[in-house]
């Protein structure tokens, strides 16, 4: 049973499991460092996390949008005479351990392989860790704590889901085997092993800027525009689409003037004829709601009729996690290719930037640096991404 707000004992029932496969305990924690220490004492040395993700919290803190860690960890056959033991004598907040019951003890337990199953795709950005050894507590030969990398990677933004992945995999600097910026520089490394599967990939010559109010849509369009004129010398038009709801694109409009720009409040047919990357065709689109799918089934029918392959999300890098986890959702539900972030400026840390350019299938396409209609931006998100969480490297 998970505990919440009080201190209780967790619950921990024999396993039928054999000797060759072990047994397999759930755990609800709120870090990645509470899980080492939890599993140490209830399951052993030998234990290894089989598996790691960001689940609802329970109670208030879930109401509020609180988040915790379940770790799926396994241990050998023996383990759970011990884990009974300790279960007895210890209190742990606020764990909970679910051990894959015999049939007469499964009414009050979930077993462990069909909850994974069942909640395997719950979150669309989690994925299911590699299993890997419960790693060693940091200390020195004099038995004093060395410094953990995961509180410096806590301070720079990072998840507790992203540092838990990251622990698991083989390239992890075990603490005390080597000076502490080599250690991160390390971590850095994985991070862009990562998101190297999300490359970058290029924005089709047909596109549509979107995301939800207040964003910085037409801002980043603006800044996109600049670059395909004054870096590429390229040329093309924009229309800016209302329907029903004025945006007011009369800025846009002067912008446009002064690049050169065409620019209409009619959707430009496409042109079979011409060279794929000749002319751009740019799309100034209302809003995505969080609220009103109606309105965004209405923006996919437009992009589809009138055959706009590339769709650029435009999201704030200022918006909480689970904001922007259901912009990228909203952005998914209309066929967004691209992602922008804005007002990266004020972001202190960039750090929680990683879930998205990690998980989100959404290629990277422009990171916003400030205000302005030009300049103040970069394209190359990750690198910009990686100096702003690691500077020393």
């Amino acid at each position: 049973m998970q505990a919440q707000g009080r201190r209780t004992q967790p619950e921990a029932t024999a396993s039928t499991t054999t000797a060759t496969v072990g047994t397999s305990y759930r755990f609800l924690v709120r870090s990645a460092e509470e899980a080492v220490g939890a599993i140490r004492k209830q399951l052993g040395d030998d234990a290894r996390v089989v598996s790691v993700r960001a689940v609802k919290a329970g109670g208030v803190a879930g109401l509020l949008g609180g988040t915790r860690l379940e770790v799926i960890a396994q241990a050998p056959a023996a383990a759970p005479e011990a884990v009974e033991t300790a279960a007895k004598g210890d209190t742990v907040e606020p764990v909970s351990v679910v051990a894959q019951a015999a049939p007469a003890a499964r009414r009050s337990a979930t077993p462990v392989a069909t909850y994974a199953a069942a909640t395997a795709a719950a979150e669309p950005f989690a994925k299911t860790t590699v299993a890997a050894p419960v790693p060693e507590p940091a200390s020195t030969s004099q038995g004093a704590p060395v410094q953990r990398i995961e509180p410096l990677l806590r301070r720079s933004g990072l998840s507790e889901s992203l540092i838990a992945r990251l622990q698991s995999t083989a390239g992890w600097p075990v603490a005390g085997d080597r000076p502490l910026h080599q250690g991160l520089t390390a971590v850095a490394g994985q991070i862009r092993q990562l998101a190297a599967g999300n490359t970058a990939r290029p924005l089709p010559p047909r596109a549509a800027f979107m995301g939800l109010p207040g964003m910085g849509c037409t801002t980043a369009l603006c800044k996109w525009l600049s670059s395909e004129v004054f870096t590429h010398g390229r040329r093309g038009m924009v229309a800016g689409i209302e329907f029903d709801r004025p945006k007011g694109a009369e800025d846009l409009a002067v912008f446009c003037e002064l690049l050169g720009v065409e620019f209409t409040r009619q959707a430009p047919a496409p042109e079979p004829n011409a060279a794929a990357d000749s002319r751009f065709s740019y799309f100034d689109v209302p809003a995505l709601s969080l609220t009103r799918p109606e309105e965004n089934a209405r923006l996919r029918s437009f992009l589809d009729e009138n055959r706009i392959p590339g769709r650029v999300l435009v999201v704030s890098g200022l918006l909480d996690s689970a904001v922007l986890r259901q912009a990228c959702s909203a952005g998914m539900d209309v066929g967004c290719t691209h992602l922008v972030f804005t007002q990266l400026d004020e972001l202190p840390q960039w750090g929680k930037l990683w879930d998205f350019l990690i998980e989100a299938p959404l290629a990277p396409l422009m990171a916003t640096l400030g205000p302005s209609l030009s300049g103040e931006c970069e394209t190359d998100v990750v690198g910009a991404v990686l100096r702003r969480t690691f500077p020393w490297g």
